[in-house]
């Protein structure tokens, strides 16, 4: 028997979950109504009798619709191929030690080179501490044969080859978060490839393709009067549905580094650091956090920077928008957090905005509610 939920988040559109792949799927009404049916009626002879009731087709059309339906279902499935590798003890000496310090918390990360010190510490050197006596957490980083490893307070969190540096590296935020909020992993809802900002006492959530102008837009807002929450990863908690605050600095792109020089002091001052070809040169600009916590959000803008493109924002669709928001999101599998995480799609406004100019796109969210 296959374990599922559906869920109709907006008319005639339905999303469904499927635990053994920890996939989400939005379809419309006519579609819902054949897959309910072929997932509740494994027997082949027994699907096509019903949809026979409810549609008028050739037997050619039953036969493919039931071809076509299993494949979908097969596909939805699809059990999870975890890459996650692991090993029994820390085996590489690591002699560098750095502390950070945020929300009242400290703890000491522990790498074995500069190379991997340098994976994390530029987007957490603000964070950086001296006061030894008040760490309580323990975080160690080693890299051996091209797979780096993550352990806490020295269990193995996990190791990844070099290709998933990105899966790593949110796996360390994760545990980051974790440690600085007094949370385990599975008290979070899910966490988004997002950028967040807050105006008063709500969050706006930013999404986006790389170089789409998220971080951009992100330090354009917080110059103007929101507060900022945070970049590229924003964790919401499974209790109260809110976003919490990240404190990694701001990555900001080579192409608005003039433009952030005349918003911020000191900007020129901070060291640039290549990444890679996509991504290029970046400075890592220190969140100014107005308030440390948790913020409602109920509003995900898709952000789309046109240096000569119009300035709109307009509502668009929960089918469209999930199919956006997805694929980079993080979702613990189980059926409580799908439950969490679904309830919140259908509470939630999602918007595209396509901005070239700073001040009407700050205009245009400024009208949100």
């Amino acid at each position: 028997m296959i374990s599922y939920l559906k869920q109709e988040v907006s008319h005639n559109t339905y999303i469904y979950w499927f635990k053994s792949s920890n996939k989400y799927v939005v379809v419309d009404k006519n579609f819902s109504d054949l897959l309910s049916l072929k997932l509740n009626e494994n027997d082949n002879d027994k699907f096509i009798n019903k949809i026979k009731d409810s549609f008028e087709l050739s037997k050619k059309n039953y036969i493919e619709i039931t071809h076509q339906m299993d494949e979908f279902i097969s596909e939805c499935t699809k059990s999870i191929n975890n890459k996650i590798l692991r090993t029994d003890e820390i085996s590489k000496k690591c002699k560098i030690h750095v502390s950070y310090t945020f929300n009242n918390k400290s703890l000491r990360v522990n790498f074995c080179s500069n190379e991997t010190k340098n994976l994390i510490h530029p987007k957490l050197l603000h964070l950086q501490t001296k006061k030894i006596e008040e760490i309580t957490g323990e975080l160690t980083i080693f890299s051996i044969d091209s797979i780096i490893y993550l352990f806490n307070r020295g269990k193995c969190v996990g190791g990844w080859e070099y290709d998933n540096m990105h899966e790593f590296q949110g796996k360390f935020s994760m545990e980051l978060t974790s440690f600085f909020y007094g949370k385990i992993e599975k008290d979070w809802m899910g966490v988004f490839h997002a950028s967040a900002v807050a105006n008063d006492t709500n969050a706006i959530m930013l999404t986006g393709d790389s170089g789409s102008g998220k971080s951009s837009l992100t330090t354009i807002l917080t110059a103007n009067g929101y507060s900022f929450i945070s970049d590229d990863f924003t964790p919401i908690l499974s209790n109260d549905s809110c976003v919490y605050c990240f404190p990694s600095a701001i990555s900001v792109k080579e192409n608005f580094f003039n433009q952030a020089n005349s918003i911020f002091k000191d900007f020129d001052k901070l060291e640039s650091q290549y990444i890679n070809d996509i991504k290029g040169w970046v400075k890592y600009l220190p969140p100014k956090f107005k308030k440390i916590g948790s913020f409602p959000c109920n509003n995900v803008i898709h952000v789309k920077y046109d240096v000569e493109g119009p300035n709109t924002l307009t509502e668009i669709e929960k089918s469209e928008a999930i199919k956006q928001f997805l694929p980079d999101a993080w979702i613990p599998c189980d059926e409580k957090h799908a439950k969490k995480f679904i309830d919140w799609i259908i509470n939630t406004n999602f918007y595209s905005l396509h901005y070239s100019s700073n001040e009407k796109a700050i205009n245009l969210i400024n009208k949100l509610k």
